[in-house]
């Protein structure tokens, strides 16, 4: 799969240009014939700014205008029309109107619209993604850059993902006849989970610049009930987030939630922030801007769904080598390989002697009968999660194979009377206490 990123200014500008990339040749305005006839992208996505509107009747009017006039130029250039169009919050004064607010919201934006975008798709094959800074519009590039190579990150935990950045020759009015288009970003993307825990309602949305008292946010807060329900995701997601970054792949299954309720929320959150937008003639406020925490909702969102297809399994020895293999890497892996090749041996010996075991604490499976009764912190994540005073263990079936069947019927969970422990402590871990 191929998606062919694009980061772009005022288009309407543009001189017509000879570009050179890749042994081809293109005459236009714009670097995006030549990149689309030479990367031969599935997918493409233009970054716009809402600067560039002209139409100030209503907020949806100003993004209509830029959809619009870009759509024509799109037509106009041949780049045919598999596109998607992000419309990003831009900030500053111009000759037909001034453009109020934070401008981090184009980052949170953009990072939204990007992650509806990417395709996380079950057996994906390699992700390539490329990104085209030539025409870019300042700081919307750099945050449009940042945004994109944060998803990538996220996305090669469980896929393999390349990406590729461009950039042209400059530019000189009078002087350049002909502009090469330079590879100057190269790479296989790292696996980069998401390292921060779910924010607090406090952390979703806030006034810009004291346009809005604390009273009148929580008011917007209590509007769509967000309290309460970024209170019930946050226990679980904390946990499930903790056990992508630290290893721990009973829990990543045990608490691998709903993507639809951190999804609901998230919109809830856009929809609060386009209400406070007020438009005036030549003028548009952005009264409220996205929180620090929102970007992380945005990302965990992304994780959800980017590891979705390991949801449905069982605790199975079998399927927590799988999450092992394909989840982590390095010595991550190692240490959660050994821990499971620990119960595994167990499990195959007393398959052996013809035992089955219904649920029992890890410490009496393997008889650590003198290991430490206190659960903490430290030995818990040094054991991959498998904590001997939280862990239960049982064998649902014997087999004729005891070495294969081991890891088909040993089944783990976190005792149901200790999980609230396991999820505190691996919150506490993530916040860094």
């Amino acid at each position: 799969m191929k998606l062919l990123v694009v980061s772009w200014g005022d288009f309407e500008r543009w001189k017509e240009t000879k570009y050179r990339f890749d042994g081809k040749t293109s005459v236009g305005p714009s670097t995006l014939p030549i990149l689309q006839k030479a990367i031969e992208p599935d997918w493409t996505v233009i970054i716009l700014s809402d600067t560039l509107g002209r139409d100030f009747s209503s907020l949806d009017a100003l993004r209509e205008d830029v959809r619009g006039r870009a759509m024509d130029f799109l037509d106009r250039i041949g780049a045919g029309r598999k596109v998607d169009l992000i419309i990003a919050p831009g900030i500053g004064h111009f000759s037909h109107g001034t453009f109020l607010g934070s401008a981090m919201d184009a980052y949170n934006y953009i990072l939204w619209r990007l992650s509806q975008i990417i395709p996380l798709k079950r057996n994906l094959e390699d992700l390539e993604v490329h990104f085209d800074s030539t025409h870019g519009l300042n700081y919307i590039t750099l945050l449009a850059y940042r945004a994109l190579k944060e998803l990538l990150g996220i996305a090669a935990i469980a896929n393999k993902v390349r990406f590729t950045a461009y950039n042209s020759d400059p530019y000189v009015p009078g002087i350049t006849k002909e502009l090469t288009i330079n590879v100057i970003e190269k790479t296989h993307v790292s696996p980069v989970p998401l390292d921060r825990p779910v924010p607090g309602p406090s952390g979703l949305i806030k006034p810009f610049k004291k346009s809005l008292s604390g009273k009148e946010i929580n008011q917007l807060l209590e509007s769509r009930d967000l309290r309460k329900r970024i209170s019930e995701v946050k226990t679980w997601l904390d946990a499930w987030i903790g056990s992508v970054f630290f290893g721990l792949p009973l829990l990543f299954l045990e608490e691998f939630g709903k993507a639809e309720r951190v999804e609901g929320i998230i919109e809830d959150v856009e929809y609060l922030w386009n209400s406070k937008i007020d438009v005036f003639p030549y003028q548009v406020e952005r009264n409220v801007s996205f929180g620090d925490g929102f970007s992380t909702l945005v990302k965990a969102l992304f994780q959800l769904k980017a590891l979705e297809r390991f949801k449905s399994l069982s605790s199975s020895l079998e399927n927590l080598y799988l999450i092992s293999g394909e989840v982590f890497r390095g010595s991550t892996r190692e240490r959660i390989n050994t821990e499971i090749g620990k119960i595994e041996d167990e499990a195959i010996e007393r398959m052996n002697r013809g035992e089955m075991t219904s649920w029992v604490l890890l410490r009496e499976f393997l008889n650590y009968s003198r290991a430490n009764v206190q659960v903490k912190p430290r030995n818990f994540l040094a054991h991959a999660g498998f904590e001997a005073n939280v862990t239960e263990v049982m064998i649902s079936k014997v087999g004729e194979n005891p070495r294969l069947d081991a890891k088909r019927y040993t089944y783990l969970r976190y005792a149901p009377d200790k999980k609230e422990i396991v999820r505190k402590l691996v919150s506490r871990a993530l916040k860094g206490g």
